[in-house]
């Protein structure tokens, strides 16, 4: 059995309803497990039918969304696994996630110019730091329009917001690294529950699809500067970074600039 702590139902509705039974129904495990049997990639089968995959991180042991958060608690006949959150089983694809949810209308519309829709469909591993309709709306108004324009610029952006590897919100800790399908690496971290991504924070998390999860970011991700870039910050002002109205957004193929 998986078992929510108290708190993660705070607000909820717990009335037994058809999703209330649906809900337990998929905390209850077919086979009884100990959390040293578990491994990564493992699935396990509900008694609702549905199975659950297994991460397991530097400092984490999840199931889907929902991390041990205790001891196993053992019986004679069952095994409780005490677990931080109500556990979310994956409803589709990435793309299937977005197209469901109206935060993310215009990123659809930019997965679909980019040429992104078959990535975010197949079979895989990813992790969609996904900008939300607010995200793109806090873009210059030319800039964004030349943006969802220019197929090629939006697959470069997008695939800077597309990790390999399935990272939950409960796998990140300090110094968490993720590598990006553009190249080079985003760097995690968690700040007062918050998980930050290139210091942008994670709007909400652990929207799970059968094949990545989705964290909502109300902010397009930028390159990390490099170490020689951060050494070269510490010295003379660039006369361009002395602007200061615009912030350069750069990463190989593409750049576009910023206005405060």
């Amino acid at each position: 059995m998986l078992a929510p702590l108290e708190a993660a139902f705070t607000g909820s509705d717990t009335t037994m309803t058809p999703d209330m039974r649906t809900l337990m129904t998929n905390h209850l495990l077919r086979t009884q497990l100990s959390s040293k049997s578990l491994y990564h990639g493992q699935e396990l089968e509900t008694l609702g039918g549905v199975k659950l995959r297994v991460f397991v991180y530097r400092n984490n042991l999840c199931i889907e969304n929902a991390c041990i958060a205790a001891h196993d608690k053992m019986g004679r006949y069952a095994t409780m696994f005490t677990v931080g959150k109500v556990l979310t089983p994956p409803m589709g694809t990435v793309m299937d996630v977005l197209k469901a949810d109206d935060r993310f209308s215009v990123l659809v519309g930019a997965v679909q110019t980019a040429g992104l829709t078959e990535l975010l469909n197949q079979q895989g591993a990813l992790t969609f730091f996904a900008p939300t309709n607010e995200a793109f709306s806090a873009l210059p108004p030319p800039d964004r329009s030349r943006l969802l324009r220019d197929p090629q610029q939006l697959s470069s952006v997008l695939r800077l917001h597309l990790g390999e590897g399935l990272l939950v919100s409960g796998g990140v800790s300090s110094h968490t690294r993720l590598k990006p399908l553009q190249g080079g690496w985003l760097e995690l971290g968690v700040r007062n529950s918050t998980v930050y991504v290139n210091r942008v924070p994670v709007a909400a998390a652990d929207l799970m699809a059968t094949n990545g999860v989705v964290h909502a970011v109300n902010t397009i991700i930028k390159p990390m500067p490099s170490k020689v870039d951060r050494e070269q910050s510490d010295g003379p002002a660039d006369p361009a970074s002395s602007r200061g109205d615009s912030r350069s957004f750069r990463n190989g193929q593409f750049l576009f600039l910023k206005h405060s």
